[in-house]
């Protein structure tokens, strides 16, 4: 069986298109992207989703169905209409056919649920319904009429502003993020969280607290999380005999270690 493979945001796919936010937009999302499957197409396309800290609005472009699979507890969701996806603990696979259409906006963590006020560790693996969260029947027929993903994007955008305007970003929570961003960066990976903590002023217990507080983890899982995405990476482009030293591992084992226990798969298998 196609295991599915992961995709990074710079790799050109025939099928899949993104785009960054305008700069007002910035502190509450990563970007946006579309999956556009022909409808000719005969094999379906595989995607690996790593865990992660992210959550997603799906908004369906077409009514086409497509499949989620949990490949820790090999539970099987058939998915339809626009959906809240949760940030994910386990490896998801994402299996989408000929004919599927779907937009997605990537919220930073914990950002979606500042909107529609929900925890992280209520929405852990979460494939839901959108309608449960909130009402946007008129946004998705307006999209579905909308002739290309720039245009989309951009009406997207025209929705979300006024509704984050309104959002405040406290002291925590600016914390977490200034220091995800870090986190974010290769080098900083292999830089002890103290150092870090002195950087943003702030002491490692409050550090782990305003973690906890505002995702549900802590800030070593964080960064674990966010070292094995670039780790997974390196090795693809290189191998094992990459210099995983430059992302925070002291080798290739320490590596292998993580993608174990965080995807239950070699990294040849992703």
């Amino acid at each position: 069986m196609n295991k599915g493979r992961v995709i990074y945001e710079d790799e050109a796919e025939p099928h899949f298109r993104l785009a960054y936010p305008s700069p007002a937009l910035t502190v509450f999302i990563e970007y946006y992207f579309e999956v556009h499957q022909p409808a000719t197409l005969s094999n379906p396309l595989y995607l690996n989703g790593l865990p992660n800290l992210s959550n997603l609005l799906c908004i369906s472009l077409n009514p086409q169905k497509w499949l989620s699979i949990n490949q820790k507890t090999g539970a099987i969701k058939t998915v339809h209409g626009s959906r809240l996806l949760g940030n994910l603990t386990d490896l998801h696979t994402s299996i989408y056919p000929g004919g599927v259409h779907e937009f997605y906006v990537k919220f930073k963590p914990a950002m979606l649920g500042n909107l529609f006020h929900f925890s992280n560790l209520e929405v852990e693996n979460l494939n839901a319904d959108l309608s449960s969260f909130t009402r946007l029947d008129e946004l998705q027929d307006h999209l579905q009429t909308v002739p290309s993903f720039g245009e989309r994007v951009r009406l997207m955008e025209s929705v979300l502003l006024p509704k984050i305007q309104r959002v405040t970003i406290d002291h925590r929570q600016k914390i977490v993020q200034a220091a995800l961003q870090k986190f974010e960066k290769p080098a900083i990976n292999r830089t002890h969280l103290g150092l870090i903590c002195r950087e943003l002023g702030v002491s490692y217990p409050s550090l782990h607290r305003y973690f906890n507080e505002t995702l549900g983890y802590s800030p070593k899982y964080c960064q674990k999380l966010l070292r094995f995405k670039h780790g997974l990476r390196l090795y693809k482009q290189h191998g094992s005999r990459c210099p995983f030293e430059e992302v925070g591992y002291t080798d290739f084992s320490h590596f292998l270690k993580d993608a174990r226990q965080l995807t239950q798969r070699s990294p040849s298998e992703l």
